[in-house]
């Protein structure tokens, strides 16, 4: 049986490498990368690579590319997918190595899915449409965590956020995401969790450090950073240390990709 349940987005990311974004003009673009990609999807497989079972539900288009889909079968991952004709997800990032932006085409994920019985320890309900999180929050017995991530301001309005942070047993956010929800809702610092990056995390208020790492792309770091959360806590950690960890896995990450993930020591290194 999975230890985490996944709500959220598989994507096509189309990933235009670029020295600088500008903010007006244009700019030469280096190279251009389809790949697997969505929080969902990422979350999901990383923490597969950790050995930590997983069951990720989504809604995608009949033709997503199969050779992608291909990633996220496994001995660790179970599938709940739904297929409709609509083309999608597809994201197109623009990475500068330290910065990122994306134009996001929802397709299937503009609409509700299906009802789901969620019952794992924990169901991570990341980017996704909104009415639908809602509905599979109000109903999982699971340990919830509301992580609405880049899309929390144009697709999220605020009284639904407001009552999102009110189901939720656990919220993750980064700086941005915690600096806007807290202009207008109240947060609960007992159950957030605020990733900074290079800077490291804060939990309860505390600030816990990571290494940094140099100039390297850190697209797909927060997701290797909760895959690392959920895999520690699955471990048997408690929260705390569970956040150190998941502070050295998304390191990991950015050092070695996923491959590097697949050769983690928890006990030599994070124990």
């Amino acid at each position: 049986m999975s230890f985490l349940t996944v709500v959220g987005h598989i994507n096509v990311d189309v990933v235009l490498d670029v020295k600088r974004i500008p903010t007006f003009g244009s700019e030469q673009v280096r190279s251009v990368d389809k790949r697997l990609g969505g929080t969902g999807a990422n979350i999901a497989r990383f923490s597969a690579a950790l050995s930590t079972p997983v069951t990720l539900i989504s809604r995608i288009s009949r033709n997503f590319p199969e050779d992608l889909l291909a990633q996220l079968k496994g001995e660790y991952i179970e599938l709940n997918l739904e297929t409709v004709d609509e083309e999608g997800p597809i994201c197109y990032i623009v990475d500068s190595g330290t910065n990122q932006i994306a134009y996001m085409y929802q397709g299937p994920m503009n609409h509700p899915g299906k009802d789901y019985e969620i019952n794992t320890k924990y169901c991570h309900f990341a980017t996704s449409n909104p009415e639908w999180i809602l509905k599979l929050m109000r109903k999982s017995s699971s340990i919830n965590v509301f992580d609405p991530g880049q899309e929390i301001e144009y697709r999220w309005k605020r009284e639904l956020l407001s009552e999102a942070l009110r189901i939720a047993d656990i919220v993750v956010l980064n700086e941005h995401e915690f600096n806007y929800l807290s202009s207008f809702a109240r947060i609960d610092y007992e159950k957030t969790i605020v990733t900074l990056g290079e800077r490291g995390a804060i939990y309860r208020e505390e600030l816990i450090p990571t290494e940094r790492i140099g100039k390297v792309s850190s697209l797909g770091a927060g997701d290797a950073f909760r895959a690392g959360l959920y895999s520690a806590l699955y471990r048997g950690m408690e929260m705390k240390k569970a956040v150190a960890c998941a502070n050295w896995i998304a390191g990991i990450y950015l050092r070695g990709g996923i491959s590097a993930l697949r050769e983690v020591d928890w006990e030599k290194d994070c124990e």
